[in-house]
């Protein structure tokens, strides 16, 4: 695993691509910024807002599954 030093920032492409253009991650100590390849305007997430809407949409996941159970059940 890479440690993110304060000091320094990594950037990495992604294999997504949104508009003909390949994302770019920069990920920081607090946050992670996501723009275009080949752009400089960039937007900045924090870490934890990431980590509460990936479990907004499991739970909202798990919801509709449950009620699919229940309707199928009926």
């Amino acid at each position: 695993m890479t440690t993110i030093k304060p000091a320094a920032k990594l950037i990495r492409e992604t294999s997504a691509y949104y508009r003909g253009r390949a994302l770019v991650i920069e990920l920081h100590p607090g946050h992670c910024s996501v723009r275009l390849k080949g752009t400089r305007q960039a937007v900045s997430v924090d870490y934890r807002t990431l980590l509460e809407t990936g479990y907004k949409i499991l739970a909202r996941q798990a919801a509709a599954e449950k009620a699919a159970r229940k309707k199928r059940t009926k």
